[in-house]
């Protein structure tokens, strides 16, 4: 049996890996698997790329890329963030020698590769064709999850995941595929969650749908031993691990803002702060993550986009916790994955993940938004050694009996021998090409000129505003650079002016140069009359007080002299003085 699977990518991105690990598994079980794509990444062989027809140019210059920016990506409403895309153009790949050589033609993600038109041309060459669903997109108005809306069960009207949406542009959507898709298709969900969206919804309601969950390499994702795994990437491990992890951080449906917001009330819990203060908490991450982490007063180790399955296999068993917050999810790769590695999971109960994850058996569900029940919970395991232990064990034997590789591999083989066969059709080697398509339904059609016209003017508008603020700020530019230039020239000029006076000072300075060894030479008795100056300084001090001390002893002596001098022992003194003086003037 010969099987062409048809995916935008081989490996980027959780469906992609899921395709990819699908064709793996075919072909161990004997089945003659092909991937065709529109941008190929790995070494496969049998994968084989379109990105030469897809032409982003010629996508511009039509217009599609304007209406998807305007009239989508800049007139989104705060309900979601997630991708919603406009279906159109696509890779006309029904006379593809591997499509045309297939027994089944097998789509899974095709968003940005296939239109509405290329797919009906792929469903009218009457082969048998199956369609897993990785999201939402392929049976609603371009939404890839519908944040609650139940409108594509209809007709998409009045979208609320956009803000105005002047032209309804979803309901067009949906009603061309409404018009262009009723071939038989049988859908394949990897959940029961998926599975009701689409047998509720407009397009899928009267098609078979099964449920054949994913499959992965139980030999790659599988239990080490947790002491090893944390030596081996560098961490403590004493340290309790707390893992999340997502292609997109900033998507609000991966709900790493709830997340966040519940490890904070965890710190309320005395014995998790106590652990926390301790050093004993680690919060892991891989892929992009969320901008809100670094409000976070967790330590935070984050090792980025991991291409390699091993050492992505490594960290799953390094952490005893791996923490889903997802608000809106199929069942998503990273879940089975650390299940296969002996990691329980805690995840709020939405979307499929509780087809994976049995409460209180491989993990812990709470109800989805519930921050208190996920703080709980996040608190309650990881102060539970024991309890981590055996659900993680569980988790391993879970996956192993129910998400094998092979296993999914083989759900897929007695699905295809289920299907009617196909026509032979003759087709000339000529025939055999692919190419890109810009055909359109014909209710988007109507739409298309206007539309086309509209958002390509007000991207030029934006472009002139755009250009406009850019002469604004080169014309600011100019007048800081011509300033700057001034500024260069005065600067310039005084240094000029200095090297001048620099030259002047050079015959000084050289002539300062040659007494250099004199003054050497001069310095210890320079340094030696300093010292006899300082002691002559002293002396000279010492002699100031001395003379102080004398000019108070002479003031003290004069005041007793004139004491004296006024005393009536003094005047007799001087009395008798004078007698006596006179007596010997007058003898002979």
């Amino acid at each position: 049996m010969k099987v062409a699977l048809l995916s935008t990518n081989d490996v980027d991105g959780g469906a992609a890996r899921a395709t990819y690990r699908l064709h793996l598994g075919l072909q161990q079980i004997g089945v003659e698997s092909s991937l065709v794509v529109r941008s190929k990444r790995s070494p496969d062989p049998q994968v084989y790329a379109t990105d030469t027809v897809y032409s982003e140019e010629y996508v511009r210059r039509m217009g599609l890329a304007a209406i998807q920016s305007v009239f989508i990506d800049q007139d989104r409403s705060d309900l979601t963030n997630t991708l919603f895309s406009l279906p159109y153009p696509g890779v006309d790949l029904s006379q593809f020698p591997q499509v045309m050589g297939a027994d089944v033609i097998h789509l899974h993600w095709v968003s940005r590769f296939q239109s509405v038109t290329t797919l009906q041309r792929l469903l009218q060459l009457g082969k048998p064709a199956v369609w897993t669903l990785h999201d939402c997109s392929a049976f609603t108005g371009g939404c890839h999850y519908p944040a609650g809306c139940d409108r594509y069960q209809t007709t998409c009207h009045a979208c609320p995941q956009l803000a105005e949406n002047p032209a309804d542009l979803p309901a067009y959507l949906l009603r061309d595929k409404l018009a262009l898709l009723q071939s038989p298709i049988t859908v394949v969900t990897p959940s029961q969650w998926l599975a009701d969206c689409a047998r509720q919804s407009a397009l899928f309601r009267q098609q078979r749908i099964e449920v054949i969950p994913y499959g992965l390499e139980t030999d790659v994702f599988r239990p080490w031993p947790k002491g090893e795994a944390k030596r081996a990437l560098e961490l403590d491990e004493g340290a309790i691990a707390l893992l999340i992890g997502a292609n997109n951080g900033n998507e609000q449906r991966k709900g790493f803002l709830p997340l966040f917001k519940a490890l904070q009330q965890c710190r309320a819990n005395p014995q998790f702060e106590s652990l926390i203060e301790a050093g004993k908490v680690t919060l892991l991450c891989f892929g992009a993550p969320s901008e809100d982490l670094e409000t976070l007063q967790i330590p935070v180790r984050s090792f980025g986009t991991i291409d390699s399955d091993e050492t992505l296999s490594q960290l799953y068993a390094a952490a005893d916790l791996f923490i889903l917050p997802s608000l809106e999810d199929n069942l998503p790769n990273t879940m089975l994955e650390a299940m296969a590695c002996g990691t329980p999971v805690i995840a709020f109960a939405s979307g499929g993940i509780p087809d994976a994850v049995p409460d209180g058996q491989t993990g812990a569900l709470v109800p989805p938004g519930d921050l208190e029940a996920l703080a709980q919970a996040i608190v309650t395991l990881t102060l539970a050694p024991e309890q981590r232990q055996t659900l993680g064990e569980t988790a391993r034997r879970h996956v192993e009996a129910n998400y094998a590789l092979t296993l999914q591999a083989e759900r897929y083989q007695a699905l295809y021998a289920d299907l009617p066969s196909p026509p032979l059709v003759e087709r000339s080697p000529a025939d055999r090409d692919m190419s890109l398509d810009t055909s359109m339904g014909p209710h988007f059609a109507t739409l298309y000129p206007d539309l086309a016209q509209e958002a390509l003017l007000r991207e030029r508008r934006a472009l002139e505003k755009r250009l406009d603020a850019t002469q604004e700020r080169w014309e600011a530019d100019k007048l800081l650079l011509q300033q700057t230039k001034q500024d260069l020239h005065e600067t310039r000029s005084v240094l000029h002016e200095k090297r001048l006076e620099v030259q002047k000072l050079r015959p000084e300075v050289q002539r300062l140069q040659k007494l250099r060894p004199e003054v050497q030479r001069l310095r210890p008795e320079v340094q030696k009359l300093r010292e006899r100056l300082a002691n002559q300084r002293q002396q000279v001090s010492q002699l100031g007080e001395q003379l102080v001390h004398t000019q108070e002893e002479l003031v003290r002596s004069q005041a007793k002299i004139a004491e004296m001098e006024g005393s009536r022992f003094w005047k007799l003194r001087n009395a008798w003085f004078r007698l006596k003086q006179l007596g010997r003037n007058s003898e002979p």
